[in-house]
């Protein structure tokens, strides 16, 4: 069984745990270590430090390819891969390398589906129109999962976001049984979005649910203040996180066909101070979800939050 914990443990001590799929500290380093470790860059408020874990129900075989490193089962697998300061310098050639790279261990590995991508840059809202870091970004993915034979009718969930370190990391999540991708009726699909957002659209789905050995899991992705294509509630807080809510409620109605339960939410602040009224407001509305939060910049410059969602 895939579980999401956030634990103050140390992270040698996870680690040491062979069921341990994937532990990802929060703190402001975002560069390889080990195999089964994976530093995004992301920080997070809460003493003692605090970081994300992944496990399973069976052990875990961990290793390095290339530059990818990996962590697997028989059932499942996950990949990651950093590009330095320097090749963040050329954002959409080493995007696009990096996900190629990803995708090719994964399939020599055995594994043929990727179920849930996450993205980890540097500065992502840096730079105007076209020359936009994330917008760069979107064109590298794009080209990489073309030259997979990736369609929109496979890109899976997935989030990207920014952090105040160097380098960037992609790390993904990969299984052998079909998934299936959703949409948000109340949005447009982000690989449809209009060329104001980019030369490349975002290639993800709002919502990937999967079978694994038996146990239903539903993965939302970053999900923000979007109505239709555009932001809502602009220098608005509460708006945000209304309109957020509106659109996970959404998906937990209809891109949730096996009528699963929120487990986890990671929550991305942009601001530091803003933490506090989010956390309360997320609580007073979902007592029993476990929720992790970190400061990181969302996609869009005007964005104020982004929360994900894991649900068994």
């Amino acid at each position: 069984m895939l579980r999401q914990q956030f634990v103050s443990t140390p992270v040698k001590e996870v680690l040491a745990d062979n069921h341990t799929l994937a532990v990802m500290p929060l703190a402001k380093q975002c560069e390889p270590f080990e195999a089964g470790m994976i530093t995004t860059g992301l920080e997070g408020l809460a003493a003692p430090a605090v970081s994300e874990v992944w496990t399973v129900s069976q052990p875990t075989e961990r290793g390095q390819t290339g530059n990818t490193y990996w962590s697997k089962t028989s059932e499942l697998i996950c990949l990651a891969h950093w590009l330095s300061k320097d090749e963040c310098e050329n954002i959409e050639q080493y995007t696009q390398k990096a996900y190629e790279s990803v995708l090719s261990v994964m399939n020599e590995q055995g594994f043929t589906h990727p179920f849930r991508f996450w993205n980890y840059l540097p500065a992502i809202n840096e730079g105007t129109g076209d020359d936009e870091l994330y917008k760069k970004f979107c064109t590298g993915r794009l080209k990489a999962f073309e030259n997979a034979g990736l369609t929109p009718a496979n890109f899976p969930a997935a989030s990207a976001l920014g952090h105040h370190s160097d380098g960037a990391v992609v790390y993904l999540f990969a299984c052998n049984q079909t998934p299936q991708h959703f949409k948000n009726t109340k949005q447009v699909n982000a690989y449809e979005y209009p060329r104001q957002y980019g030369i490349s659209s975002p290639s993800f789905a709002r919502a990937t649910a999967l079978t694994l050995n038996d146990v239903n899991y539903l993965f939302i992705s970053g999900t923000a203040s979007i109505t239709g294509h555009q932001t809502l509630g602009e220098n608005d807080l509460e708006k945000q996180l209304e309109v957020t809510q509106s659109n996970i409620e959404h998906l937990l109605t209809n891109a949730n066909p096996e009528n699963l339960t929120l487990s986890t939410f990671k929550v991305y602040v942009r601001h530091p101070a803003d933490v506090a009224f989010t956390r309360s407001w997320l609580e007073a509305r979902y007592p029993g979800v476990e929720m992790l939060f970190t400061i990181a910049d969302i996609c869009r410059k005007e964005l104020l939050v982004e929360i994900e969602c894991f649900c068994i």
